[in-house]
């Protein structure tokens, strides 16, 4: 697995990728090890399809992270810092951010640097 950006395919949704002009994308992330399996990660990315669908965003990277270094959650920082208000990032659930320890500070973290809630998209691996 890589920490970097990946795109899966998805059959959710007219879009699966950013586009440039004012579009707002919603990127992902998630833990590998709480998604193993190539099935389980198209499953999260296709459940961050539905929820950028229902909210107005194209959907952005998928970011994986392999371990707890933290380099897939820097790599997704570096994307969604430059464009504050114009990105919001998915999770399967908080248990993705457990594994860099404090889970809720850097649910905080992350609105703060979007400027929008994170979504919860409810796909249990």
């Amino acid at each position: 697995m890589t920490t970097s950006a990946t795109s899966l395919a998805v059959s959710a949704g007219s879009s699966t990728g950013p586009r440039s002009g004012a579009h707002r994308v919603l990127h992902c992330y998630a833990h590998e090890h709480l998604a193993p399996k190539l099935l389980d990660l198209v499953a999260v990315q296709e459940a961050a399809a539905r929820a950028a669908i229902e909210r107005g965003f194209v959907l952005g990277a998928l970011f994986v992270e392999e371990d707890s270094s933290g380099t897939a959650m820097q790599a997704l920082i570096d994307a969604v810092s430059s464009q504050p208000g114009r990105t919001a990032i998915a999770v399967p659930h908080r248990g993705h951010l457990i594994p860099l320890g404090r889970p809720y500070e850097w649910q905080q973290f992350l609105e703060e640097i979007t400027r929008h809630p994170l979504v919860f998209t409810g796909r249990t691996p």
